[in-house]
């Protein structure tokens, strides 16, 4: 898709923007859910051993926590895919959650790509639906460290339906080595590449990728207003 569709695509999820089913079965709003800063500016990180440390010390009982479109991290060092252009810029959602937590198709769409990415610290199990978006807007969303189960008995090209169970959220091992979680990501051109799309890019490739991959919160409708690339 070239630059000036995912302009498109940008313009159509503003359209449609409050349309979409939520993926947790449930809206994200301010009441229920709060943003989650895993970035290089986050001093609370350092408080904590690790960032998973920090992530656990968040309420987990009252709120969802996910965030981190554009955010550059630090996180990364510990996957060699990584360090290829020291890639650190993410181009996704994060949504902390438990493991088995149930995801749904945020819209109508089918299966374009499924694969277990299980290097360590990739995505595991991993799902791709392609969607199209009125006449012209064609993209794609990414599901990303779910269940060996999530990946069970489907077929390229499988119709979903609004609100229909894509997968769950996968336990950390069988996701990548991760603390479970959901990675969602919107793609406007995959690249001829199937059942994997990068979810960080380098510093030098951000502005590029991050146009390519608008931000999720177009479809989550969390927080209240897009980042836009």
């Amino acid at each position: 898709m070239a630059s000036d569709d995912a302009t498109r695509l940008v313009s159509g999820l503003l359209k449609h923007h409050y349309t979409f089913s939520p993926i947790l079965g449930f809206p994200l709003t301010t009441k229920n859910a709060r943003e989650l800063d895993l970035s290089i500016h986050n001093k609370e990180i350092q408080k904590h051993p690790d960032w998973e440390a920090y992530v656990n010390s968040l309420d987990h009982i009252n709120f969802v926590w996910l965030g981190g479109y554009g955010e550059e991290r630090n996180i990364y060092s510990q996957g060699a895919q990584f360090a290829e252009n020291d890639r650190c810029i993410h181009l996704g959602v994060d949504i902390t959650l438990k493991a088995n937590t149930l995801i749904y198709a945020p819209l109508a769409g089918r299966i374009h790509s499924f694969q277990n990415n299980d290097k360590p610290f990739d995505y595991g199990p991993t799902i791709i639906l392609e969607h199209d978006l009125d006449k012209n807007i064609h993209f794609y969303t990414l599901y990303g460290h779910l269940s060996l189960i999530s990946l069970e008995n489907l077929t390229v090209g499988q119709s979903f339906e609004p609100g229909q169970l894509v997968g769950y959220i996968g336990s950390k091992s069988e996701n990548g080595g991760w603390s479970p979680h959901l990675h969602f990501q919107i793609i406007s051109d995959m690249d001829n590449m199937k059942g994997d799309y990068p979810g960080v890019a380098s510093k030098i490739d951000a502005l590029t990728m991050l146009h390519k991959c608008p931000d999720p919160q177009l479809i989550l409708g969390f927080p209240e207003k897009p980042v836009i690339y």
